[in-house]
């Protein structure tokens, strides 16, 4: 699965994975009914948590994008020598 589709999925698959750690509760679950339910949780928490750290990866390089952009800017703006407005 390619990683966009992974954010596009995140919330269903977190209200799924909050549903199937809810169902954890029913007392009236066998074993095997809640080892099932507890595998299916694992892999979408894994999936989750990957979507996340991508998620993640990507913000952190579009602020250090952005704070070299933000640098650059001021590297041109303070280039011109003092009383000379750049002319």
């Amino acid at each position: 699965m390619k990683k966009t589709d992974k954010l596009k999925n995140f919330e269903k698959d977190f209200e799924e994975l909050e549903r199937l750690v809810d169902s954890l509760d029913n007392p009236g679950l066998t074993l095997q009914e809640s080892l099932d339910i507890f595998e299916k949780a694992v892999k979408l928490s894994g999936t989750c948590e990957s979507a996340l750290e991508y998620a993640r990866q990507r913000a952190q390089a579009l602020a250090e994008v952005r704070g070299e952009q933000a640098t650059q800017a001021e590297d041109t703006t303070g280039a011109y020598e003092e009383g000379t407005l750049g002319l």
